[in-house]
């Protein structure tokens, strides 16, 4: 894209485990344009872009936290395509944690979770998803609303 004449690129992640890899990318891109001074590379993941915490999205929400097929990404799919979810009377939940923290332990989903969520994905609902899609909507449009703003040199934007 810079080669084409794209000067702001932002990628938006959707899945943890690209937040590692996705940031390396921005990085290293700058690493071979170093001597250009008019390029805004941006990284982010929709979840940490919320303006607000996105545990207060709906009252009944309660996760704190993104976690995989959990409350929060459940209720989305309820919202957006109620078919694709299974019975959820039928799992249980999945609890966060590191007992390595502050540390970034290496993981895989399969020695966290055999069924494959984090989290607890029974307390979902539509109405929570519609909650939380407003909230991480808001989040990337004022992001990119300051992309679009962005001067084109300033550091600060």
């Amino acid at each position: 894209f810079i080669a084409h004449g794209f000067r702001r690129l932002v990628m938006l992640n959707g899945h943890g485990g690209n937040d590692v890899p996705g940031k390396q990318v921005v990085f290293e891109l700058r690493q071979k344009y170093r001597s250009r001074r008019d390029l805004l590379l941006l990284f982010g993941t929709y979840w940490n872009l919320a303006l607000k915490a996105p545990n207060t999205a709906h009252p009944d929400l309660k996760q704190t936290r993104m976690g995989h097929a959990c409350e929060w990404e459940t209720s989305m799919v309820l919202r957006i395509a109620p078919q694709l979810v299974g019975d959820l009377t039928k799992v249980e939940a999945v609890e966060f944690g590191n007992p390595f923290e502050p540390a970034s332990r290496g993981w895989i989903m399969g020695d966290r979770s055999v069924p494959g969520h984090i989290g607890d994905p029974r307390h979902a609902s539509a109405e929570k998803g519609e909650a939380l899609f407003q909230v991480f909507t808001d989040g990337a449009v004022a992001m990119l609303e300051r992309v679009l703003k962005w001067d084109g040199q300033s550091w600060e934007g």
